[in-house]
């Protein structure tokens, strides 16, 4: 189907550019011009004026989504070479009435194009001037034919073959009379254009910014022809100005609409506008300046109040609808339910693609809007749920090293005296075989309970709860194989999870320090900066670091990132290792959260 569309549109073309070509060469060969304009330089303007209708009439095919302004502009070139092809025919008595009544049906087909223009549709008064302009044209087609009978040496042609009551006035009234109605008619268009350009806003301007030129010129054109054809008035280098009117309309017609797809296109800057959030007032303003209609107002649908607000939050009549005129509205629904009501200028609605544009930049706007929230209250879901898990985490270790304190270390160091005095004894009572095995089980015991008291250490920093954060630190400083430096430089307290996740943090670094990167010294900053702690460890190793999968840098990230807070890295080969920490504190206070009952 398409692929017979496009062979049906350019045999079309094909045929009416050789239709006025063939006809402008032999006229030229034969010098048989009739009642035309003679010379090389009229044969190019006709020529010219065909081409600019085909022309045109390709490129609507392609943008306009009516195919009918392109046949239109083509079935006008077609009828714009009949006019030469008439003189040519005289000696033919039943071609040439045919070819005489048809002379000037281009005008009707350059009407249509006018009055469709930019959509390519017609309203109810388009179709009426139409039907008005055909029915003068058939009743001038039929009165050439069946009328008009000029004396061969007035038009140098046949008798008509058609001609039922031959008359030598018949075609020159026929003329005056077509050519009275038809400037009616094209004024009317002309004041009703008129008429809507001095009454509408700058859109309605800007979409019909050069049509009116083209119809006042053909008006003038129209009287011109009228008169030299009532009057046989010669105007000169004036009679230039009708084909050069009429070849203006159909590039008038594209770049209108090319200037209507520019401002769909600029619609889709209206989404990089909103693309943070939907600012009702900014999303008014922006699509004010992109439709160049300053009126525009956009109405917002209000869930709890059941009725539309404006930008600025003000409720309008329950209806939604406003009283001004000149004025349209396009409502702007979703899935959901209606989200806005945008009012323009009455011409833009002439364009339904861009408003479908302004409607799908304003759907996608408020969707992303949407999105964006959603994934926003999920992330501080996720958030919130795993500072959760890291707090509960916390309370069972907690837990776990208070029962490992006050169970098992109790009663291990309960065993360990009883071991001592039960050495004690055997020394005395001379049993030096069985104070040994005593000596070397309290030796044994005393290694356990020291992994043990470790083993409580790495659940949970005994140091933290009888201490401070300082003291831990320099503890940790102390029981490292580096020299290290340890400066806090405050004295607040914070919540627990987050003194533990420095702690560790800090543990993992001078682990790693020592372990992997071959450090000597290391040195260890905690500040406080408004509402966020700072912990700043730095070594002298040989650098390279990487936060890897599995890695304990990665789980240095991770028990950060649990608390809202974020690792940040720096390590260059040769050069040592930086890693920085910044972790938000809940509360502006210095006191210590605290601790939940057991």
């Amino acid at each position: 189907m398409r692929v017979a569309r496009t062979w049906l549109r350019a045999l079309a073309v094909t045929v009416t550019i050789a239709s006025n070509v063939l006809a402008q060469v032999i006229s030229g060969v034969t010098g048989d011009y009739g009642p035309r304009p003679e010379g090389l330089g009229w044969a190019i303007v006709f020529i010219a004026v065909a081409l600019v209708y085909v022309v045109c009439a390709v490129v609507a095919w392609r943008v306009v989504r009516s195919p009918v302004p392109g046949w239109l502009m083509v079935g006008a070139a077609l009828f714009w070479s009949a006019g030469a092809w008439y003189p040519l025919a005289r000696g033919i008595g039943w071609l040439w009435p045919p070819l005489a009544g048809v002379t000037d049906l281009w005008a009707i087909f350059v009407g249509a194009v006018v009055l469709c223009y930019p959509t390519g549709r017609f309203s109810r008064f388009d179709r009426v001037v139409l039907l008005a302009g055909s029915a003068a044209f058939l009743v001038r087609f039929i009165g050439t034919l069946l009328f008009t009978s000029p004396s061969p040496a007035e038009c140098g042609c046949v008798q008509s073959a058609y001609a039922v009551l031959p008359s030598d006035d018949v075609d020159f009234w026929l003329g005056v009379a077509w050519r009275a109605a038809g400037l009616a008619l094209m004024l009317t268009i002309a004041v009703r254009l008129a008429v809507r350009w001095f009454t509408s806003s700058l859109p309605a301007r800007r979409v019909s910014f050069v049509m009116p030129l083209a119809i006042v010129l053909w008006c003038y054109g129209t009287v011109q022809d009228s008169l030299s054809f009532t009057l046989g008035w010669d105007g000169g280098w004036l009679q230039f100005i009708p084909p050069f009117a009429i070849a203006l309309i159909p590039p008038a017609f594209i770049g209108g609409v090319f200037y209507a797809r520019g401002l769909r296109s600029r619609v889709a800057d209206l989404v990089i506008v909103a693309r943070d959030k939907v600012d009702r007032a900014l999303w008014e303003s922006s699509l004010a300046r992109t439709l160049h209609d300053s009126s525009v107002r956009v109405y917002w649908w209000d869930e709890q109040g059941g009725g539309f607000l404006t930008s600025d939050g003000e409720r309008i009549d329950a209806d939604g609808e406003t009283e001004r005129p000149g004025r349209s509205t396009l409502a702007i629904d979703s899935d959901q339910g209606p989200i806005a009501l945008i009012e323009h200028d009455i011409a833009l609605s002439q364009d339904d693609r861009l408003l479908d544009a302004v409607s799908s930049a304003l759907l996608l706007s408020v969707d992303n809007d949407r999105l964006r929230d959603r994934l926003e209250r999920t992330i501080q879901e996720l958030r919130q749920s795993r500072l959760r898990i890291v707090e509960e985490g916390y309370l069972a270790r907690r837990r776990l090293e208070r029962d490992l304190h006050d169970g098992s270390q109790q009663q291990l160091v309960s065993l360990a005296i009883s071991l001592r005095i039960a050495t004690a004894k055997a020394e005395a009572a001379g049993a030096v075989e069985v104070a040994g095995d005593l000596e070397r089980a309290s030796t044994q015991l005393a290694d356990a309970l020291r992994e043990l008291r470790e083993l409580a250490r790495g659940i949970h920093p005994t140091v933290l709860t009888d201490g401070d954060l300082t003291s831990a630190l320099e503890e940790l400083g102390q029981r490292s194989h580096l020299l290290v430096e340890v400066h806090v430089e405050t004295t607040d307290r914070f919540a627990n999870v987050i003194e533990e996740t420095i702690y560790y943090s800090v543990s993992e670094c001078l682990a790693n320090a020592a372990k992997h990167a071959g450090a000597r010294n290391c040195a260890v900053l905690v500040t406080r900066r408004d509402d966020t702690v700072s912990v700043v460890v730095k070594d002298d190793g040989k650098g390279g670091a990487r936060f890897e999968p599995g890695g304990g840098l990665e789980g240095i990230r991770d028990r950060v990132e649990a608390v809202n807070g974020r690792a940040e890295l720096r390590s260059v080969d040769g050069l040592g290792t930086i890693l920085e920490l910044t972790i938000p504190v809940p509360h502006a206070d210095a006191a210590m959260a605290e601790e939940p009952a057991s």
